[in-house]
């Protein structure tokens, strides 16, 4: 359960992820070419980044599955 929880949030990380990835964009110029260093990193690794943020936190907050939780 722990892990189904973790990948669903770090999934649903992606939402803000995307908003900062385009405000992100836009201030960095909003470049049309594709293969320019801040459309990469503000359209592709600022989301994944989040979603990968999202899924560590999940995981490490996630202790109440856990068989060691003593509520």
């Amino acid at each position: 359960m722990r892990f189904i929880r973790a990948i669903i949030i770090g999934l649903l990380s992606i939402f803000p992820g995307t908003i900062i990835g385009y405000l992100g964009w836009l201030a960095t110029g909003s470049s049309e070419n594709n293969y320019s260093p801040s459309v990469v990193f503000f359209c592709n690794v600022v989301p994944f980044g989040f979603v990968f943020i999202g899924f560590m936190w999940a995981w490490i907050n996630g202790a109440e599955y856990g068989v060691d939780y003593r509520g």
